[in-house]
C-alpha cells in the first residue's frame, strides 16, 4: 500500500503542478485575449451605432426627398393646370376671333351677292322697259310730240343740260 500512496502522492503532486501551471497560463493568457475580445467587441458596437446613425441620418434625407418631390409633383402638376387654363381661354379667344371674321366675310358675300342680284334686277327691268319702250313708242309718238321732244332736247343743250 505504501506503493499506491506513494504513486498517488507523485500524481497529486504532478496534478497540482498541473492545476497551478493551468490557473497561472490561464491568468496570463486569457486577459489579453479577453481583452482583445473587449476591444472588438466594443469596436462592433461602435461601427454598429455609426451604421445606424448613417442609416438614420439617410431615412431622413429620403424621407426630405420624397415631401419635396410630392412638393414639386404639386408645383409642377398646379403650373400644367394653370398652362392648359391659359392655353384653353387662348385656343377659345382665338375661334371666337376666326368666327367672327368668318361671320363678317359671310355678310359681306351676302351683300355682294345682293348687290349683284339688285344690278341684275335693274338691268333686266331696264332692258324689258326698253323693249316695251320701243314697242309702244313708234305708234305713240306723233309728228308733233317728236317737233316738241326735239325742241326742248335743243334748248337744254343751249342751256348747258339744265332743265328749267
Amino acid at each position: 500500500m505504501e506503493g499506491i500512496v506513494a504513486i498517488f502522492s507523485n500524481n497529486l503532486i504532478n496534478w497540482l503542478l498541473l492545476v497551478f501551471l493551468l490557473a497561472y497560463l490561464w491568468s496570463k493568457v486569457t486577459p489579453a485575449m479577453f481583452a482583445q475580445r473587449k476591444e472588438a467587441i466594443e469596436s462592433a458596437l461602435k461601427e454598429a451605432e455609426r451604421a445606424r446613425q448613417e442609416a438614420t441620418e439617410f431615412a431622413k434625407q429620403q424621407e426630405e426627398r420624397v415631401a419635396n418631390a410630392e412638393i414639386e409633383a404639386a408645383k409642377i402638376l398646379d403650373e400644367a393646370k394653370k398652362l392648359a387654363a391659359e392655353m384653353k381661354a387662348e385656343i377659345e379667344a382665338q375661334t371666337e376671333n376666326e368666327a367672327k371674321a368668318m361671320k363678317e366675310r359671310i355678310h359681306q358675300q351676302i351683300k355682294a351677292e345682293q348687290q349683284l342680284a339688285i344690278t341684275e334686277m335693274r338691268s333686266r327691268a331696264a332692258t324689258v322697259a326698253v323693249r316695251l319702250a320701243e314697242a309702244s313708242l313708234p305708234g305713240a309718238i306723233t309728228s308733233s310730240s317728236k317737233d316738241r321732244l326735239h325742241n326742248q332736247f335743243v334748248e337744254q343743250l343751249d342751256n348747258g343740260g339744265i332743265k328749267k
